[in-house]
């Protein structure tokens, strides 16, 4: 291995451990204190209808809620109401979402959503409807303002707390069988988009930086095998090309003019010839 590569090796090691041990410690820190922002939800009052935790309801009320929740039982219909001091969470979102986890609680308008909660906050004058899955189509946004408007509004701004809450109920009631008493509509419910809160936030961000950080790991890697497999690379540079001459297959040999040297010695023979 060359060892110029251990450094970056070491490195995103490193980086990708710390980056999975501070997943964990968020993971080990979010989780109990999630659990422990948790406002509690009230368990449901034996007859279930009502939970007066701040003794506001007459028994005359209590009565109407009562008998209005058994003409709607042919309907799976059910209207509850929620009178407490102060609510656990403060705005209006907030409290939305936190009557909502009542009544998934409770189960107020069984598995179809068919339900409805009146909540009363009493010492910071506030009051708020909220209708199930089941009902919004009916019990839209508008209806419900105008409800509390015609209705609780009067009677709660003039302290007459159990007045307003029975003209509540008896109104919301006629209206619930006004709309139990209509066709059912053969256009299928458009499904409700979930809010992603910020610890689906948080959990995205982190997996997409653990991919970055994954695949920036593989291309620095993923290249380092094939400089130290084949050397450094070279660069290319133009230059004047070395012209050499052909080869050829005719050999040079260079020859002298032989040379006749009689010798002067007489003889018997044929005369010498010297080839100089």
């Amino acid at each position: 291995m060359n060892p110029s590569a251990k450094g970056p090796r070491l490195f995103l090691t490193a980086l990708l451990t710390a980056l999975m041990l501070l997943t964990s410690l968020y993971c080990g820190a979010a989780i109990p204190a999630r659990a422990e922002s948790q406002p509690p939800i009230p368990e449901p009052s034996a007859d279930f209808f009502y939970n007066d935790q701040a003794n506001l309801l007459s028994a005359e009320t209590k009565a109407l809620i009562l008998t209005k929740n058994a003409g709607l039982s042919q309907y799976s219909v059910q209207l509850a109401v929620l009178t407490m001091d102060t609510l656990p969470v403060t705005g209006y979102t907030q409290r939305v979402e936190y009557l909502r986890a009542v009544m998934q609680s409770w189960q107020l308008g069984g598995a179809e959503g068919r339900g409805l909660l009146l909540a009363l906050s009493v010492s910071d004058g506030d009051y708020i409807a909220v209708a199930g899955d089941g009902l919004q189509s009916h019990f839209t946004t508008d209806l419900l303002k105008s409800l509390l408007d015609a209705q609780l509004e009067p009677d709660f701004s003039a302290g007459s707390y159990d007045a307003g809450v029975s003209k509540f109920v008896s109104e919301a009631a006629a209206q619930a069988e006004l709309f139990a008493a209509q066709p059912a509509s053969t256009e299928p419910r458009p499904e409700k988009k979930k809010e992603a809160g910020s610890p689906a936030l948080l959990w995205v961000a982190i997996a997409a930086g653990a991919v970055a950080v994954i695949c920036i790991a593989v291309f620095i890697l993923s290249g380092r095998p094939g400089r130290r497999r084949y050397g450094r690379r070279r660069g290319v540079h133009r230059h004047t090309p070395l012209v050499t001459p052909p080869r050829t297959t005719v050999l040079h040999r260079e020859s002298h003019t032989p040379m006749i040297v009689k010798s002067a010695r007489r003889g018997d023979g044929p005369t010498r010839v010297k080839k100089l």
